[in-house]
């Protein structure tokens, strides 16, 4: 199973949005290579301290049993992040 969720928090109102992605076994190559791609290793370097007005970016991705977390300031929300939020984004553009 692959389920990547992204929670986006912060901004001038506060407002909590949240995403899903759960695809289906054809389309799991591309999402794990889109999850693989992020700088995971790398995620607590990326964090920083809250800007007032700008979002926080939480993004889960489960794996089978590989479970990986990230916290990324709206700043550092580029390349291959940015990629993976966009997908889930477009997966699931209801909430």
């Amino acid at each position: 199973m692959v389920t990547v969720t992204v929670v986006r928090t912060g901004g001038f109102a506060g407002i909590r949005r949240q995403w899903t992605a759960e695809p289906a076994e054809p389309e799991r190559p591309r999402w794990i290579a889109l999850i693989r791609q992020c700088p995971w290793d790398e995620a607590g370097d990326a964090a920083e301290a809250p800007e007032p007005d700008r979002f926080t970016w939480r993004i889960e991705a489960q794996l089978g049993g590989d479970d990986r977390r990230a916290e990324l300031a709206e700043t550092r929300l580029n390349g291959p992040w940015r990629d993976l939020v966009a997908q889930v984004q477009a997966f699931d553009p209801g909430r």
